[in-house]
């Protein structure tokens, strides 16, 4: 087995790792930290979507369904919610299904191999979700790929960051685990920025704290705080969102 982290989307696109390896999927800020919290409150199904028009039809197809998403951190006019992990943590989503779209992180599931395992990891359930897929990967003998959403393409710090904490996560519970450098040079980022220091530098958080949104970002940066991981297990051919479920181990 070995470990791969790759700054953004657009990377697994053009490197086109195997669709046996396993998946996992950062949008730290807050995509994935958001899907965490909407399965913590008991949400059945979260239904990614590639774009605003996407997530908009397939409300309208299928009513019942929560609309959530922003842009540039903005919740979407109409939408029944943003994307805020401290919002979704008061709710009662007990059996609901959620529709996010966001500026980054639901993109990059779609970046994935089709019919890959892809998991939503962040700092909020870094054990759970470095163990899931330490799991898969043991059972498959196959690699363990860690997507990081990246910043409108761009390299995003905070990503990168949580990818290196990650990667900790799984070198502490699989010490042999060979790591590819671009896994190594993730975890000696989050060695130079600890999410104390992280905060000050990562323009995805500035852009949060600067939109009123600051109670996002504790959760964001808290590590391990839920055992709750979302898994693709599908796309929904009617619309092509993704359908994210709770993760179970499956035999």
């Amino acid at each position: 087995m070995k470990l791969y982290v790759h700054m953004s989307p657009a990377d697994v696109a053009a490197i086109q790792p195997p669709i046996e390896d396993v998946y996992i999927v950062i949008d730290v800020v807050r995509a994935t930290t958001a899907m965490t919290t909407m399965f913590d409150r008991g949400a059945r199904r979260v239904l990614a979507a590639d774009t605003v028009e996407q997530a908009r039809q397939s409300a309208q197809r299928t009513p019942g369904r929560l609309l959530c998403g922003e842009r540039h951190a903005l919740p979407l006019p109409g939408f029944d919610y943003g994307n805020s992990p401290a919002e979704f943590a008061q709710l009662d989503l007990r059996q609901r299904e959620l529709i996010l779209t966001t500026t980054n992180g639901s993109r990059a599931f779609f970046a994935c191999p089709t019919q890959s395992i892809r998991l939503a990891g962040c700092f909020y359930n870094a054990a759970a979700v470095t163990a899931a897929a330490i799991q898969q990967a043991e059972r498959q003998k196959s690699n363990i790929q860690i997507v990081c959403a990246a910043e409108n393409g761009y390299f995003a710090l905070d990503d990168t960051v949580c990818a290196g904490y990650l990667v900790r996560e799984i070198q502490r519970q699989l010490p042999a685990l060979q790591c590819h450098e671009s896994a190594s040079t993730a975890s000696e980022l989050y060695q130079l920025y600890p999410p104390a220091r992280l905060a000050a530098c990562s323009h995805s958080i500035q852009q949060v704290v600067e939109a009123g949104l600051s109670r996002d970002i504790e959760i964001c940066l808290q590590q391990s705080g839920s055992n709750s991981i979302g898994q693709v297990i599908r796309q929904e051919p009617e619309t092509g969102l993704l359908i994210l479920e709770p993760f179970t181990d499956k035999v």
